[in-house]
């Protein structure tokens, strides 16, 4: 048994078939689940980048008569308006009092996650802002969380992506004026400012 912890895509697939334990079976080799009720069955393959980016792909739906009804349900799901890896997005801003050269290991936590994208600044006040699938952010903001820092504090959280003007990936700058400059949109802008005390 393996110590590391399952991934985002693991535990949706386990949640799954907790849920449907007799309609679902999933092959984590071809990335393809089947689902089945009353006859009825759909099949979906994900994509390698899921559950981060991008959508299952209906590969096969047929109805109790076991009509074709491929059609029907991607027009479906299309209805839905979901885009890939933006179901649940989120832009959390963090403050915290100080972040000392001496918590070099922070600093690189900080800057680790590949999957979202950010601004962090160190020294007083201490900085961070992340924007990406809404539990990866979550999961990485309470990893911060348990490091014990002096007065961390979750400042705003919105349900939308910000963008920064480095593009993909979290990246450290040392002034406020830097984070500012960062961050893309003029609305963004404004409410950082506002999250931190600013304005």
């Amino acid at each position: 048994m393996s110590d590391q912890e399952p991934s985002r895509l693991e535990l949706e697939i386990e949640l799954v078939i907790a849920m449907y334990p007799e309609q679902v079976d999933y092959n984590a080799k071809t990335r393809v689940l089947n689902f089945t009720q009353r006859g009825a069955t759909v099949q979906l393959r994900l994509p390698e980048s899921y559950p981060e980016s991008g959508l299952p792909d209906v590969i096969a739906a047929r109805d109790a008569g076991k009509s074709d009804v491929r059609a029907r349900t991607k027009a479906a799901v299309k209805q839905l308006g979901l885009v890939g890896g933006e179901e649940a997005l989120d832009a959390i801003i963090a403050a915290f009092q100080q972040l000392l050269e001496s918590t070099l290991t922070k600093r690189k936590l900080a800057l680790s996650p590949t999957t979202l994208s950010g601004i962090t600044k160190p020294g007083y006040p201490g900085i961070m802002i992340f924007s990406g699938p809404s539990l990866a952010v979550t999961n990485h903001v309470n990893t911060l969380k348990a490091e014990n820092w002096q007065a961390f504090q979750v400042r705003y959280e919105e349900d939308k992506l910000w963008e920064f003007a480095h593009g993909k990936g979290v990246k450290e700058v040392e002034t406020m004026a830097e984070v500012v400059k960062g961050l893309e949109l003029e609305s963004a802008k404004e409410e950082f400012l506002k999250a931190v005390g600013i304005k």
